[in-house]
C-alpha cells in the first residue's frame, strides 16, 4: 500500500510506503514532508494512545488460520486428482491453480503465526510506547487539538486550554 499526500507547504507529492510494515497506520497524525520538512496533519494515521488498536486485528488471527489451513488442505486434496482425466480445463492451469493455493495459504499462515508467536504483540507494544511518549509532549497534544482530535479527559496528557 502506498500513501500519497500533497504537502500543503511546498505542494509536492509526498510518498510514504508503510503499508506492508504497518498496515493499520499506527503512528503520529502530524507528519513531516520529506521534501521541505514542513509539518502537516494526516488523519489517516492512528494515534494508539488515544484511539487504541484496530479491532479487526483481533479477528485477523482467527480468520487467517481458518483460511490458510483451508487453502492448504484443499490444495493437498486436489493433488490426488489426475487432471488428465478431467473433462474441463487444461491440466497445466489446474496444476498452476494448486500451486497458487499452496503459496497463498502459506502467506496467510505467516500472518497467523506472526500472531501466535507474539510478533504482532511486541510490535504493538512498541507502537503504544512511541504514542505515549508523543502524547507526553504538550506541544504535540496542542497540535492535535488544533486539528480537531479529541483527547479524552480520562487520559493524563497535558492539554493547553488556550488552544481549544
Amino acid at each position: 500500500m502506498i500513501l500519497e499526500m500533497i504537502c500543503p507547504h511546498c505542494g509536492k507529492k509526498t510518498v510514504e510506503s508503510y503499508g506492508i510494515i504497518n498496515p493499520y497506520l499506527y503512528g503520529s497524525k502530524i507528519q513531516k514532508c520529506r521534501k521541505c520538512g514542513g509539518e502537516f496533519f494526516d488523519n489517516r494515521w492512528r494515534e494508539v494512545a488515544i484511539q487504541g488498536f484496530d479491532p479487526i486485528q483481533d479477528t485477523e488471527v482467527k480468520y487467517s488460520s481458518w483460511f490458510g489451513f483451508g487453502l492448504i488442505a484443499a490444495a493437498l486434496s486436489l493433488t490426488q486428482i489426475d487432471p488428465t482425466k478431467m473433462s474441463f480445463g487444461s491440466p497445466t492451469v489446474f496444476k498452476v491453480g494448486i500451486w497458487f493455493m499452496f503459496i497463498l495459504g502459506g502467506l496467510i499462515l505467516i500472518i497467523f503465526f506472526r500472531h501466535v508467536f507474539g510478533f504482532v504483540k511486541r510490535k504493538n507494544k512498541k507502537y503504544m510506547a512511541e504514542s505515549v511518549q508523543r502524547m507526553h509532549d504538550p506541544e504535540y497534544v496542542n497540535k492535535l487539538c488544533v486539528n480537531g482530535v479529541r483527547i479524552p479527559s480520562s487520559l493524563d496528557f497535558k492539554v493547553d486550554n488556550k488552544s481549544q
